[in-house]
């Protein structure tokens, strides 16, 4: 039997049809929705949310350049996260496009050109400005002094504050507290500065002005309280020791720990109210030792570093013998857009070196050196991403140099290099949506097992280098991929699935990468050296990723590892150097050094930067003397000087504000 329909049912079955065309035509184009912008002082992030694109083919390219120039340069590749993504057990329901532009200078106005396309129509091109922080620097209006006491006292030179909770109770937005040397009690304090005009405290001699906790099971500093949120405080030179919170941020945001010895605690730095509030902790040139013995059991809770919120920066820290490195797992989740952890020098740990569990998107990790411990980097979960993790070296744990758990979506890892006495990388349970370029893996057992790869998931993996010291056969097998074993790198590159382009390296392309003793031993950075050889197979073996490689290839060709044969080795960890007779300043990305302090006639200005203005002020904030320089180092001649207090101000030629340091002439 057939049916002829009639002419007004043809009409609206048509009307019915280009309906629903056009609901399945406006739920697969994108629609451009509110654009989020965050910045620490290299690195600014961008989380852009849309609408429809339901078959998730639209696209987010990033370009960037500083106000004044006329060359746009491409920033890092960007994450797509969607509602239907499954994260720890959840729904993500969230709808976005996010990525970075790093390797920046601190204190500068970049124009950022977003561009959002779609197969299916709508997108948007549009150019956004964004200004990287400036680096946090104390005030010089209104200088004071606190010596060892119990109260009392009025903060000028001749009458110092007695003690540093009196100097506390006093503060003002706009106070530098100058600290004697000598034993000082706990204190805490509440009171905030402004971005202009901060509250800081510093030790006159660098380490010299100890705070002694005797054994308190609070904060020996805390800033914040339960009910009060505290912000725009510096801590700066200072020898921390002994209780269980080094320094007890309560509800705190634009705090800045640096140049300190935390020294016998439980936490090093830590937010330990967790309401919300918390941004913008700048964390650096510290070192932290904690309590923990390694290897340990099961998972303590102390955490040397202890943070949530957004636009935190974690660098240039020596951190040894905590549970966890640094942290950003806890309450409140889905807050954290922004956080950047670099420099840092990780050991003795535990459970997790660094972990940035619970982040939205924009977390980045790099240019670490995690020695002894559980894990390598957790990323567990990642609620959409990006996740940047590139540029580490991670020797000797005892499960995975990424922890993978969680179901984490949107992970890029490039460039590192992991060595362990077991597995390099394993997972039990499904990641989702990432991408793995230029790392080098040495194991004993798999190079990575993996069981559970999410359907659906885009996972982008080549140009990576491998070395199991398992046979490489059908029964001794180097990989493991959705449950699949691959028995070499040849078996894999033939497999269609991933590593088209893997090569196989040998410890012979490494200056001592030689495998760890099983899970226990403790190595010293000084024991191994995972720098290529000149003849090294992983010599331009990978590729080029934008802006993830910027700083660290000048070749145009990538090797494979953490680090590029013929670049400068990184420091990693805070630097204290006081073997020279002349104070020097030294400014390596974010990070200042003075030594030693006091001085007798000159100052040496050292650091990565170039075409800078130097301005010497005295204690009433009047110039005494200034020079110019294209490159570093650079002496400055201060004998003619009377002895003193001075501050030294380190701006760029465009009045980009690096450094303002103390330092002490003659006393």
């Amino acid at each position: 039997m057939s049916y002829r329909l009639k002419p007004f049912s043809l009409l609206v079955f048509i009307i019915i049809a280009i309906s629903c065309l056009v609901d399945v035509n406006a739920q697969q184009a994108v629609i451009p929705g509110a654009i989020r912008v965050d910045a620490t002082f290299e690195n600014i992030s961008i989380n852009y949310s849309i609408t429809g694109d339901d078959n998730l083919d639209s696209q987010l390219s990033i370009r960037y350049r500083a106000q004044g120039s006329s060359t746009y340069l491409n920033a890092a590749m960007t994450i797509r996260a969607h509602p239907n993504l499954i994260i720890d057990g959840s729904s993500l329901n969230m709808n976005f496009h996010a990525g970075s532009v790093m390797h920046l200078n601190p204190n500068i106005t970049y124009d950022i050109e977003l561009t959002l396309t779609d197969p299916d129509g709508g997108g948007s091109t549009q150019t956004i400005q964004a200004t990287t922080k400036a680096i946090p620097m104390a005030a010089t209006s209104s200088i004071k002094y606190v010596a060892p006491g119990n109260g009392g006292g009025a903060g000028t030179q001749s009458n110092p504050y007695l003690g540093l909770q009196a100097a506390a109770s006093n503060a003002s937005a706009g106070d530098h507290f100058i600290v004697a040397s000598g034993t000082y009690d706990p204190f805490s304090i509440t009171q905030s500065g402004t971005a202009g005009n901060p509250i800081s405290f510093e030790s006159e001699t660098l380490h010299a002005a100890v705070i002694e906790g005797a054994n308190t099971n609070v904060g020996i500093v805390t800033i914040g309280s339960f009910s009060i949120n505290t912000a725009h405080v510096i801590i700066d030179g200072f020898t921390i020791q002994n209780g269980e919170r080094g320094i007890d941020a309560q509800n705190t945001s634009f705090v800045t720990a640096r140049n300190n010895m935390v020294l016998d605690v439980d936490y090093g730095y830590v937010n330990r109210r967790e309401n919300g509030v918390e941004s913008d902790q700048y964390i650096t040139n510290n070192v932290f030792e904690g309590r923990s013995a390694y290897p340990g059991s099961g998972i303590p809770a102390e955490r040397c570093i202890d943070i949530r919120g957004n636009n935190n920066v974690v660098s240039h820290n020596t951190i040894k013998d905590f549970a966890d490195g640094v942290s950003t797992d806890g309450p409140p989740y889905y807050t954290s857009y922004s956080l950047d952890i670099h420099h840092n020098e990780i050991q003795n740990i535990v459970d997790d070196h660094i972990e940035i569990d619970g982040i939205i998107s924009n977390a980045r990790v790099y240019r670490n050196r995690c020695f002894n411990g559980r894990a390598g980097v957790s990323i567990a979960p990642i609620f959409g991403g990006p996740a940047y993790i590139f540029r580490n070296e991670i020797f000797n744990y005892e499960n995975s140099a990424f922890k993978m758990n969680r179901g984490p979506s949107g992970i890029i890892i490039a460039n590192n290099t992991i060595v362990s006495n077991d597995n390099a990388i394993e997972s039990p349970n499904g990641w989702q949506n990432t991408f793995y370029r230029n790392n080098v893996a040495f194991s004993s057992r798999y190079c990575f097992e993996f069981f559970d790869v999410v359907a659906g998931s885009t996972d982008d993996w080549d140009y990576d280098g491998y070395h199991s010291t398992r046979s490489g056969t059908s029964g001794s097998p180097w990989f493991k991929w959705d449950d699949v074993r691959y028995a070499n790198v040849p078996v894999l590159n033939s497999s269609d699935i991933i590593e088209a382009n893997a090569i196989a390296v040998d410890f012979s392309d490494f200056e001592n990468i030689a495998l760890p003793s099983p899970y226990g031993a403790i190595y010293l950075p000084s024991d191994r050296d995972l720098y290529p050889t000149s003849a090294s197979k992983a010599i331009d073996a990978g590729v080029i990723l934008d802006n993830i490689n910027d700083p660290y290839v000048t070749d145009n060709s990538t090797d494979l590892g953490a680090l590029e044969y013929g670049e400068l080795r990184p420091v990693y960890g805070a630097v204290f150097n006081m073997t020279t007779s002349n104070a020097h300043i030294v400014t390596d990305d974010d990070c200042i050094q003075i030594f030693p302090n006091p001085f007798t006639d000159k100052v040496i200005v050292d650091g990565s930067f170039t075409n800078f203005t130097i301005h010497v002020l005295d204690v009433t904030g009047a110039v005494v003397a200034n020079y110019t320089g294209t490159t570093a180092p650079l002496v400055l001649d201060l004998s003619a000087l009377g002895n003193g207090i001075y501050f030294v101000r380190i701006q760029s030629t465009i009045h980009n504000y690096l450094s303002l340091q103390q330092i002490i002439k003659g006393l």
